[in-house]
């Protein structure tokens, strides 16, 4: 699958493959969490939907069965509750079912719930779903909304990679970088595009940044190895 959330990779497969570093990057990316989906942060008020506070605390110590049994609870007598649909739709993206994950943001977006992270999570699972064109145009809203977030240009980047738009995604992530210059996701992916174009020495100076920002990271330092052997 092609973009980072718990054990996906952002990242045409062949092109890990003709490096020799699949291996090591699923265990980098699988470290990193960047891109995991988000619940509504604790700071953006609701105001306009509310769920009780047995199905939220299900989430929080990621019990996402309970909190998806406990949340249609509360949408069989509410239906129209956005933010219950946002939150049966994150658990369920957290069980692997991202069909149902995007079914209930779309619902949640209907209804005109923006909050949170609704637009960036709803671009991640259509990239689980191989939906990259309504990716994109998630992403595209999410940066509407917040403009300055280094993840909403990092998801972009991500899906305009898997498009095969490189010089759009190339500018997005160095745009995620340029907001969040410790964004190890984002300078990972970019050192992989430029080790595909076959610009190393760009590759491997976002490699060394990475190394510079967590010098323990096994994996990244196994990449440059390859990359400075090329």
């Amino acid at each position: 699958m092609m973009f980072l959330r718990d054990s996906s990779q952002p990242i045409h497969k062949s092109h890990l493959y003709a490096l020799g570093i699949l291996g090591y990057l699923i265990a980098l990316c699988l470290c990193a969490g960047c891109a995991k989906r988000e619940m509504v942060k604790e700071s953006v008020p609701i105001t306009r939907w509310t769920c009780d506070r047995e199905a939220d605390e299900a989430v929080k110590r990621h019990d996402y069965e309970e909190a998806i049994r406990l949340h249609q609870k509360i949408l069989e007598t509410e239906p129209d509750n956005a933010l219950a649909l946002y939150h049966v739709g994150y658990a369920y993206g957290q069980t692997g079912d991202h069909e149902r994950e995007v079914f209930f943001y779309e619902r949640a977006a209907v209804l005109g719930f923006t909050e949170g992270n609704i637009f960036f999570n709803l671009g991640m699972a259509y990239g689980e779903l191989n939906r990259i064109d309504e990716a994109i145009e998630s992403f595209k809203k999410a940066l509407t909304l917040d403009p300055d977030s280094a993840d909403n240009h990092f998801g972009l980047a991500l899906a305009y990679q898997r498009s095969m738009a490189d010089r759009p995604a190339e500018q997005e992530f160095l745009k995620a970088i340029e907001l969040d210059p410790a964004h190890i996701e984002a300078r990972l992916y970019l050192s992989m595009l430029y080790a595909d174009r076959g610009e190393m020495q760009k590759a491997a100076q976002h490699l060394r940044d990475i190394l510079k920002i967590d010098p323990s990271n096994t994996g990244v330092r196994e990449f440059l190895k390859r990359i400075e052997g090329e």
